[in-house]
């Protein structure tokens, strides 16, 4: 039986003129991998903003484990609902003035961090040293660390293999299937890689303009019949 962590429904966002989420209803449930895959512009990362609470959306509502909807929430409730959430950011953004271990103090302080780099394959002695010591990999490993070291219920991974070479990329693939797997985490990925999806999605969300093209079991993404959706698999420019 699936159990229905996050319900999203009829949800609209826009930024001046332009909206960007049309009408969005979307379930997701617990100790899945949820993937949500669209070109450059159909509103997957906003989607993952009012998830989480980083940005507020002017209609429609999002629901945390029967919680009230998100949009009402005052400034103290929203805190306490946002620190459910881990959160893998696209470029890592770890602080560059600031050693690996004051970057994972700022997700959580402890004595010992050598349990959570192991989780991520990273050896202790890389605490003192700062990210630009760092290869592009272990940055994103170390991003990852800092998403899962306070448990969170719900972890968000925006992009997490954009800017790594192939094989740095399925290694990193590789890491998050396992975690997932582990954990047994709610896990919700924003991706252009359909590796990743492959990889450790179980069920996808294929987003176009603002709206959900197509909602499925991962495993059957390439026997869809949606034009739009083979083309986005296949790399086809479709304004061709």
């Amino acid at each position: 039986m699936r159990n229905l962590k996050i319900s999203i429904k009829n949800l609209e966002k826009s930024f001046k003129e332009k909206k960007i989420l049309k009408n969005l209803s979307l379930d997701i449930f617990e100790s899945e991998s949820l993937s949500i895959i669209g070109e450059s512009g159909s509103g997957k990362s906003i989607l993952t903003r009012c998830i989480v609470g980083l940005i507020d959306f002017e209609m429609g509502e999002i629901k945390f484990e029967n919680s009230e909807n998100l949009m009402k929430f005052n400034f103290s409730e929203k805190m306490k609902y946002i620190s459910n959430f881990g959160i893998l950011f696209q470029n890592s953004a770890l602080l560059d003035s600031l050693t690996i271990q004051e970057n994972l103090e700022f997700a959580k302080k402890k004595e010992n961090y050598t349990k959570t780099l192991d989780e991520v394959g990273l050896p202790k002695n890389i605490l003192n040293k700062f990210p630009a010591e760092l290869s592009v990999g272990m940055q994103k490993r170390v991003g990852l660390a800092r998403a899962i070291i306070k448990e969170p219920k719900v972890l968000i991974l925006d992009e997490p293999t954009t800017g790594l070479d192939p094989i740095i990329a399925r290694q990193i693939n590789k890491l998050i299937k396992e975690l997932v797997k582990k954990k047994k985490i709610t896990t919700i990925t924003v991706t252009h890689d359909m590796e990743s999806v492959y990889e450790f999605g179980d069920y996808v969300a294929f987003l176009k303009e603002g709206k959900i093209e197509w909602y499925g079991d991962a495993k059957k993404i390439n026997k869809s019949k949606k034009i739009s959706l083979k083309n986005f698999i296949n790399g086809i420019d479709e304004e061709r």
